[in-house]
């Protein structure tokens, strides 16, 4: 049986550095709807001029963003959590003081246009 040679490949920690740099970049500027991971991958293997569709490339590009991802949804939970009561409020039809807030404001714009 013949087997077919595999070549391996050995990343430095600078390559591997600026991969992951490279990737967080693309990930940063791009809208977390539409990136995907095939996508960042391309993008970045034309911004370096390297292949990162082959392994480890490919694996180091994962990582990256599976932790761009995770840090992203922290994120994005700690915030809703800030803004809970108001997201609340929000929901059930806004608080005492923005209708407050646009009585006033209602009652100063028939002011104004009687005068």
């Amino acid at each position: 049986m013949e087997e077919e040679a595999r070549e391996v490949v050995v990343i430095d920690k600078d390559l591997k550095k600026k991969i992951k740099d490279t990737v967080n970049k693309i990930l940063k500027r791009s809208s977390l709807y539409q990136i995907t991971e095939v996508k960042a991958r391309e993008e970045a293997s034309s911004e370096l001029d390297l292949d990162l569709s082959k392994d480890p490339y490919k694996l180091i590009v994962r990582e990256a963003v599976e932790r761009f991802v995770e840090k992203a949804v922290m994120t994005i939970e700690s915030e809703v959590g800030k803004h809970h009561a108001q997201i609340v409020q929000d929901v059930e039809g806004g608080s005492e003081k923005s209708t407050k807030k646009k009585k006033k404001k209602n009652k100063t714009k028939k002011e104004d246009s009687a005068a």
